[in-house]
């Protein structure tokens, strides 16, 4: 569904990025941890073709993409309407009801942005990315700066939003716990120029159990203590 294959990448002359190979599967999330700075938004910029300037290739079996940002960009003169429509390709107000409604969104179309709270917007940004059925949905940490309800309550939004649509999904985040909450599986990278360090098959199947969260991180972290520093060494005793 989704490989890419990233040689090295520049910014400038300090290298970002280097042997990147990554497989995604059809209809799955695949979650990316790695320490601030370390290019994880460089690599969602080159998987989703934002960014051209690499080493390398990218495949993507479908063209139909849909991308989440840190913020909601929603456009402010427009209502949520106006804001649906401009991205719809079907133009079809009762797909964009069913999917507002699908995320706890009801009679919004005729406000505007500012009018929303901050955990309403994100919700019109996931539809938004949702509008078109998209094959492959790239997220650059969504949930980051909302309260912790308010991103518990997204998380279980999007993922009825993509078992909906069998979308297959790469977010990256700094969040261990959110990672495993969500994700099929998890890669983790190193510093820069930033690499695969670890990859770990998630057996959490995508359940809001926090025990069982916290279990799987806590056993992780026992096992690589400095892995979201970007350090793959393991404890010894």
């Amino acid at each position: 569904m989704i490989t890419i294959d990233i040689k090295e990448k520049f910014f400038k002359d300090i290298k970002i990025l280097e042997n990147i190979k990554i497989f995604v599967n059809e209809g799955e999330f695949l979650s990316i941890i790695g320490p601030s700075g370390c290019g994880k938004t460089t690599l969602l910029n080159i998987a989703s073709s934002l960014d051209k300037d690499f080493k390398g290739k990218v495949n993507i079996s479908s063209s139909n993409i849909g991308f989440v940002f840190q913020d909601h960009r929603l456009i402010p003169w427009l209502t949520i309407k106006e804001n649906l429509l401009i991205i719809s390709k079907d133009k079809d107000i009762n797909q964009i009801n069913e999917l507002l409604k699908l995320v706890g969104l009801n009679d919004i179309l005729d406000v505007y942005p500012k009018n929303l709270s901050g955990g309403m917007s994100r919700r019109v940004s996931f539809v938004r990315a949702f509008i078109n059925k998209p094959k492959v949905i790239f997220l650059d940490e969504p949930f980051i700066s909302l309260d912790y309800p308010t991103a518990t309550a997204l998380k279980k939004d999007f993922l009825t939003l993509c078992k909906k649509f069998n979308t297959t999904v790469i977010l990256v985040t700094h969040d261990l716990s959110e990672a495993i909450y969500l994700s099929n599986r998890i890669l983790f990278f190193s510093k820069n120029p930033a690499n695969q360090i670890l990859e770990y098959e998630n057996s959490n199947n995508q359940e809001f159990n926090l025990k069982k969260i916290d279990e799987l991180k806590n056993q992780i972290l026992e096992t690589y203590p400095n892995i979201l520093e970007g350090f793959l060494c393991k404890r010894l005793f």
